[in-house]
């Protein structure tokens, strides 16, 4: 089994290797990063920062190749990727892993690679390696049907119920009269309540409900499993009198960040994040986050307040919308601080342009989150709901045609009518009736009021619509 790692478990070495290779790709130098992300990887495994940097610079590399230079490096890749099931076969499993990190290097979209490195992380009981390579599959092959199958499979084996069910749902929705599919999604959806611990403790404990005892109680001595406020607050005692007795590892810093964080002290979890932060000596997104996330909710604390204040009689709320205006402008103006300063930082890093463009339309900045938003479409996960961001801010600029047309991209992409699907239909709804098309944007008001009446102000436009 290979545990995962964070910066500080790895040796200085390759913690070097490391911040030469986020230098590397932050200069466009896709090749050299993936060497040394390539190379850090097949040491340490388990190191995640450097598995998704390496995933993201594979992609770049990826889109920025031709239709011949994919067609070649592909062959290369598989060539290498079958050379890698002979060790497989062999027992070889951490051989087996390096060549499929070798063949990915070449062309991550191959899926022999993407395969034998899914099965050496099941042969190795590494769960969070074997869904990594199923999702960047199910990316670039999505309808490939044993990826299919065996990405909702492998989630729910690694004890993620909600998102196998999510996965289920999408696969069913392709396929509406498959009924083995129909079936799988039931399945799946007892899976997920079983997550939600939604089964009466007189049928069976809460270990018996997990495929493997000793592995439960391995949760609970190690992971403490949270169940309400007060095992919050044990765990805190425990890790401040570790950090008190001279255990004061950056690991348990971050730990206890989490906890207080969780508990809602967020002025001590920004302490402790920023001990973390200090000794990483270097800005890591993941703990910049954590400490903006806990700065935000001080900030909308502050927000609530003046909310409750205002509330009390309409003498008051006048001053209380001008604190709650004030507030909520100095809450965005810092959200897009720190989201410009880790792009500055990881400027090829998708993930962080989605932040810096929400940030600016947040202020409504549009231009500068229409140019984010357009970068931030190259992250897979997040395509969708940039497009609806990119149909808002034309339409914000008075470009409707061209709103609507990324309206329509996004929707037809969107297989389930979910909350972001919801979003898509409303703001073209609101998009048409400004270009005074009234059928389409009724249209687009029946479908979100089919699957959510109370969404929004739906239910009275369509009320209007019947008058």
């Amino acid at each position: 089994m290979i545990e995962t790692k964070t910066i500080k478990d790895i040796t200085p070495g390759l913690r070097s290797n490391y911040q030469t290779a986020m230098e590397a790709a932050n200069k466009n130098n896709t090749d050299y990063a993936i060497l040394l992300l390539k190379g850090i990887v097949q040491k340490e495994p388990g190191f995640i920062d450097a598995r998704t940097k390496l995933r993201s610079v594979e992609k770049i590399k990826f889109e920025n190749t031709g239709f011949f230079g994919k067609l070649i490096s592909g062959m290369k890749a598989s060539g290498i990727a079958a050379k890698g099931q002979a060790f497989l076969k062999m027992g070889k499993h951490v051989e087996a892993m390096k060549r499929a990190e070798d063949a990915l290097a070449l062309n991550v979209a191959v899926l022999q690679a993407l395969n034998l490195l899914a099965q050496a992380g099941i042969e190795l009981k590494t769960d969070f390696i074997t869904i990594e390579a199923l999702e960047i599959a199910a990316e670039f092959h999505p309808k490939n049907g044993n990826v299919l199958d065996w990405l909702p499979r492998a989630h729910g084996e690694a004890g993620m119920g909600k998102k196998s069910l999510q996965i289920r749902q999408q696969i069913a929705a392709m396929y509406p009269k498959d009924m083995d599919k129909q079936q799988a999604v039931r399945a799946a959806a007892a899976l997920a309540t079983i997550e939600d611990g939604k089964y009466d403790k007189k049928d069976g404990d809460f270990r018996d409900s997990l495929k493997d005892k000793t592995e439960a109680e391995k949760m609970e001595q190690d992971e403490r499993i949270v169940r309400d406020v007060d095992d919050v607050k044990t765990i805190i005692d425990d890790l401040e009198k570790a950090i008190a007795g001279g255990e004061g590892t950056v690991e348990n810093h971050r730990k206890l960040a989490d906890y207080y964080q969780r508990g809602g002290d967020h002025d001590r979890a920004i302490e402790h994040y920023q001990h973390v932060a200090e000794k990483m000596e270097t800005l890591d997104p993941h703990i910049d986050k954590a400490i903006e996330k806990s700065e935000v909710a001080k900030y909308k604390e502050a927000i609530e307040q003046w909310e409750a204040y205002g509330a009390q009689d309409d003498t008051k709320k006048a001053e209380a919308n001008q604190n709650i205006e004030q507030i909520t402008s100095q809450m965005h103006n810092y959200q897009l601080e720190r989201a410009i300063e880790r792009v500055k930082l990881y400027p090829n890093d998708t993930e962080l342009r989605f932040n810096l463009a929400v940030s600016h339309w947040n202020i409504r900045q549009v231009d500068e989150a229409l140019q984010q938003f357009q970068f931030a479409q190259k992250n897979p996960h997040r395509r969708l709901i940039s497009l609806v961001y990119l149909g808002r801010c034309f339409a914000e600029k008075g470009q409707l045609d061209i709103a609507i047309e990324q309206f329509e991209e996004a929707v037809k992409g969107m297989l389930t009518m979910n909350k972001d699907k919801m979003e898509a239909l409303y703001h073209m709804a609101l998009t048409y009736e400004k270009m005074d098309d009234k059928e389409n944007a009724a249209a687009c008001f029946k479908q979100i009021y089919q699957a959510n009446v109370a969404y929004r102000d739906v239910a009275q436009r369509m009320e209007a619509l019947y008058k």
